[in-house]
């Protein structure tokens, strides 16, 4: 393996990711190179946003990987037959695309082989547990150790998730204190501007807003 420098930052274009590259400049990360995955989402507004957030963030690059997810089907996010369920359907369960983090974060690693890189970094947060098994610590723990038996030759990948155990509104705090530009993320599963506000994404963001006593400055319809 090349010799070690620098992390990837899976970046969607999304308030956590978003602010987890603020966060990272903060706590003096070196070289932060910012990756997004295409893989045919819904909300594909996110891949522009993303781009323009990790320039603004100081990334040192940004790359968009392709990765088909269309050809799974059955997924509100990724098969336009099926409707975006709202929030007050309860039926977020039915928005996880299977198996999708652990897609991304291996994708990101054999990149990452190539070019050096030991840390991935990624922004679940403890509001997406119960619906979204793969955003909790055990699994990246076990994910880590499966990187590290499966690279090429030895290496010690790290997989950092700082806003696992923080709830979306201790995150949006987080943000406001850091000066994120949340105007120019992007959230919404409909992928539209003005949001849609009833999405289950659109109404924890807005709730996580409301917690700390702010409006969220994105416009919805």
């Amino acid at each position: 393996m090349p010799e070690t420098r620098g992390s990837f930052l899976l970046l969607s274009g999304g308030m956590d990711s978003t602010t987890l590259l603020w966060w990272m400049q903060a706590q003096g990360v070196d070289e932060i190179h910012t990756v997004a995955v295409d893989y045919g989402q819904r909300h594909r507004a996110e891949l522009d946003c993303g781009a323009r957030l990790s320039a603004e963030g100081g990334a040192q690059s940004h790359r968009v990987l392709q990765l088909d997810l269309t050809q799974l089907g059955g997924n509100p996010l990724t098969d336009a037959d099926f409707a975006v369920p709202s929030a007050n359907e309860d039926n977020q369960i039915g928005t996880v695309v299977p198996f999708r983090n652990m897609l991304f974060v291996t994708l990101s690693a054999a990149l990452a082989e190539t070019q050096g890189i030991l840390d991935i970094y990624l922004s679940p947060v403890r509001d997406d547990h119960e619906s979204y098994r793969d955003c909790r610590r055990e699994f990246y723990d076990l994910l880590e150790k499966t990187l590290r038996l499966g690279a090429t030759r030895h290496a010690e990948f790290r997989v950092h998730t700082p806003f696992v155990e923080m709830w979306k509104k201790e995150v949006v705090r987080v943000g406001i204190e850091l000066g994120v530009p949340y105007a120019r993320t992007h959230t919404c599963y409909e992928g539209i501007r003005p949001a849609c506000g009833k999405c289950d994404a659109c109404v924890e963001r807005l709730a996580a807003f409301a917690a700390n006593c702010t409006v969220d400055p994105l416009p919805y319809k």
